[in-house]
């Protein structure tokens, strides 16, 4: 299992209590997280510790940070989707870094990840959510294109 722990930014009221939900939820969903990852991609995660930070601002995969005003769904959605870079960083083939290219790779797994962690639902809101930015909206047009055999196989091919 991997041990995240959750750090406030700053001693402001709204960013504790989000830092607080952050490790509630790692602690009871992320094995769950962790094995459902490791299944889907066929990878391992190389770390068995990570700090977070939690923040008001756009979360990321390295610094693992985390907005503090999200949901308590998007919380968890979060997690999911940053803990999927962190297990594809640097095994995956990318013939140039750039955002979209690597969240459609991300998003070939996404998907069928938040699917058996959460359910149908909870991933289809996931998507529209995430696709209100237009970046993330490409990349999950593209992804989901594809059917659920499809994605696993050209994951397969992108894997270094």
């Amino acid at each position: 299992m991997i041990k995240i722990t959750f750090h406030p930014d700053s001693d402001i009221t709204d960013v504790l209590l989000a830092t607080d939900e952050y490790q509630n939820i790692w602690d009871i969903e992320g094995e769950k997280i962790v094995i459902e990852w490791e299944r889907k991609t066929g990878l391992q995660f190389r770390e068995t510790f990570i700090n977070a930070v939690i923040f008001e601002g756009r979360g990321q995969s390295h610094p693992f940070s985390f907005r503090a005003s999200l949901s308590s769904d998007m919380k968890k959605a979060t997690l999911v989707h940053e803990m999927g870079h962190r297990i594809l960083y640097k095994k995956i083939k990318l013939p140039e870094f750039s955002s979209l290219e690597n969240h459609k790779n991300l998003d070939l797994c996404l998907y069928d990840t938040l699917v058996d962690l959460y359910g149908k639902n909870f991933a289809d809101i996931v998507v529209e959510i995430e696709s209100e930015h237009p970046l993330y909206k490409e990349a999950w047009d593209w992804a989901l294109s594809f059917t659920e055999e499809e994605r696993r196989k050209k994951f397969s091919e992108l894997l270094v």
